[in-house]
C-alpha cells in the first residue's frame, strides 16, 4: 500500500502479511492513519471523517492512496486521489464514480476504543452499524437504503417548506407520491433489518458470553417505532389547540419524539423485579418475533402499519416540518438483566458488548462476502486480562488478515507475523518505517 499526504503521513510504502500485522510507535506518529487508509481503500469511506478532504495533510492540495488486494487469486488494484474539488477513484485502471463503489468486495471491520459509543451513543450510532452490515448481506439492501434516505430527504424538504409557507413546491400530489414511496421502501428496509437483527442477536449473545466468561448475558432486540404500544400521536391528541399554541416551538416535536421511548423509561424507574419484562415488552412485536425465532412481520404487514402511522401523524408532521416515524427513528437495544445497557451497563459490560458487535460484523461479512480485514486500533489497553485473552482467542479463531495499531508490540497477547515500527525522526516530521520481515499485500480470502 502507498500513502501520500494523508494526515500526518507525508509518504510511505508498506506491505502486509496474510496473518497478524502490528504497527507500533509513539502516539501521533500515524498508526491510526494507516488503519484509516486501509479502511478507505477497502470499504470506500473513512471511519473518522465524513469529508475525505479532511484527510489531506496540512498545507497540501491533495492526497493519494494506492492499495493492492488479493481475493482468491484475483488482484484488485485500487487508487484514490482526493483534492479540493472532489476525488478520482480507480480499480484495475477503470474509473469509478466514488470511493463508495469499493464497498462490498473486500470488507474491513474496525475495532477501536470509541466503539463504546455503540452502546452509550444515540440510536443513530447503532442504526449506522446495523445498516453497514445489512449491505454486506445484499447489494439490493444498499439500494433500498440509499433510495429510502433520498425519498426521506425529499419528503422532509416538502414538509419543512409547508411548515414555513403553508404550501410547498409540487403541492399535495407530490406529497402523496413521496409518502407512498417512503411506505414501500420503509417496509422493505424494515423487513431486511428485522431479519438481520434476528441473525446478529444470536451471534452477539454468544460472543458476549465468551468475552464475559459467562458471568452475565445480554439480549438484543430491534426497537421499531411502528409497533410499540405507545403511539406518538397520543401525546398530541391529549392536548387542546389552545394548550399546543402556548407551548414553545420545539416542545411538541420533543414530546412526539420522546413518546415511543417512554415505555422503556418507565421500566427503568420501576422496581428491579418488573424492569426485565418492561424492557422486553417496550420494543414491540418485531423485537419479540425476531428474538423468539418465530415468523417476522411480512412486508405487507409493515407496509399497512406504516401507512396507518403516517396517516395518524400527518398533522403533527406538517406542523413540525419533518417525518416523525419510520426506520430512520428505530434502534437496536442491548439489554442485560432486563435493563438497557445504554443507561445502566458498566464500562466493562459495554466494551464487551461493543467487541461482540464487531465480531458479529466479521461473521456476517464472512458469510455473505468474504473474510474481512480486521483492523484493531489499540483496543487491548481498554480491556482487562480475561477479556484481552478472550479477544486474542477469537482473533486467532477467525483466521482473518489482522492489522493492529498499538504503542508497544510487546504488550499484545500474541506475536505478530509482521511488525511495522513508526518513528518520528528528531527534528524531522517525517516517519521512518521498518518491518520485521517481508510481507505480502493486504488480501481478502474466501472461506474454504
Amino acid at each position: 500500500m502507498f500513502i501520500s499526504r494523508v494526515r500526518s503521513l507525508e509518504s510511505m510504502d508498506c506491505n502486509f502479511d496474510a496473518g497478524i500485522n502490528v504497527i507500533c510507535g509513539p502516539n501521533g506518529c500515524g498508526k491510526t492513519t494507516i488503519l484509516e487508509s486501509i479502511h478507505l481503500l477497502a470499504q470506500g469511506f473513512s471511519f473518522r471523517s465524513r469529508d475525505l478532504r479532511e484527510l489531506i495533510t496540512w498545507k497540501n492540495n491533495e492526497l493519494i492512496l494506492r492499495g493492492e488486494f488479493e481475493d482468491e487469486g484475483r488482484t484488485r488494484m485500487r487508487a484514490i486521489r482526493v483534492y479540493s474539488r472532489g476525488s478520482e477513484v480507480r480499480e484495475n485502471g477503470e474509473s469509478l464514480k466514488s470511493p463508495t463503489s469499493f464497498f462490498g468486495t473486500c470488507p474491513a471491520v474496525i475495532m477501536q476504543p470509541s466503539d463504546i459509543e455503540l452502546l452509550r451513543g444515540g440510536p443513530e450510532v447503532r442504526r449506522h452499524w446495523l445498516d453497514e452490515i445489512l449491505c454486506y448481506r445484499s447489494s439490493a439492501n444498499a439500494q433500498v437504503l440509499r433510495r429510502y434516505k433520498r425519498v426521506l430527504q425529499q419528503r422532509n424538504k416538502w414538509l419543512k417548506e409547508f411548515k414555513q409557507n403553508g404550501a410547498a413546491v409540487g403541492g399535495e400530489d407530490l406529497f402523496r407520491v413521496l409518502t407512498q414511496q417512503l411506505i414501500e421502501l420503509g417496509a422493505k428496509l424494515w423487513a431486511a433489518r428485522i431479519a438481520l437483527s434476528k441473525e446478529v442477536s444470536e451471534i452477539i449473545t454468544r460472543y458476549y458470553r465468551k468475552l464475559s466468561g459467562g458471568v452475565d448475558e445480554i439480549t438484543c432486540a430491534y426497537k421499531s417505532s411502528i409497533l410499540k404500544t405507545l403511539d406518538a400521536l397520543d401525546v398530541a391528541d391529549s392536548m387542546t389547540d389552545e394548550m399546543m399554541d402556548e407551548l414553545p416551538e420545539n416542545a411538541v416535536a420533543r414530546a412526539v419524539v420522546d413518546a415511543p421511548d417512554n415505555a422503556t423509561g418507565n421500566a427503568m424507574n420501576k422496581a428491579p423485579g418488573a424492569a426485565g419484562a418492561e424492557c422486553a415488552d417496550s420494543f414491540g412485536n418485531v423485537a419479540g418475533n425476531a428474538a423468539d425465532g418465530s415468523d417476522a412481520p411480512s412486508e405487507d404487514m409493515l407496509r399497512n402499519a406504516f401507512s396507518r402511522k403516517l396517516a395518524d401523524l400527518e398533522f403533527v408532521e406538517r406542523m413540525q416540518g419533518m417525518t416523525m416515524a419510520g426506520p430512520h427513528r428505530d434502534d437496536l437495544a442491548l439489554c442485560a438483566s432486563g435493563y438497557e445497557m445504554r443507561s445502566v451497563g458498566s464500562q466493562g459490560q459495554c466494551r464487551s458488548a461493543a467487541v461482540a458487535m464487531r465480531f458479529a460484523a466479521v461473521d456476517v461479512a464472512s458469510r455473505y462476502l468474504t473474510k474481512p480485514i480486521l483492523l484493531l486500533d489499540d483496543i487491548f489497553a481498554e480491556l482487562d486480562v480475561n477479556r484481552r485473552d478472550a479477544v486474542a482467542s477469537l482473533i486467532r479463531e477467525k483466521q482473518c488478515q489482522v492489522v493492529i495499531a498499538t504503542p508497544q508490540a510487546e504488550d499484545l497477547p500474541f506475536k505478530a507475523d509482521v511488525e511495522i515500527k513508526l518513528e518520528v525522526g528528531s527534528g524531522d516530521p517525517g516517519i521512518n518505517v521498518s518491518t520485521g520481515n517481508n510481507g505480502s499485500p493486504p488480501r481478502c480470502s474466501e472461506d474454504d
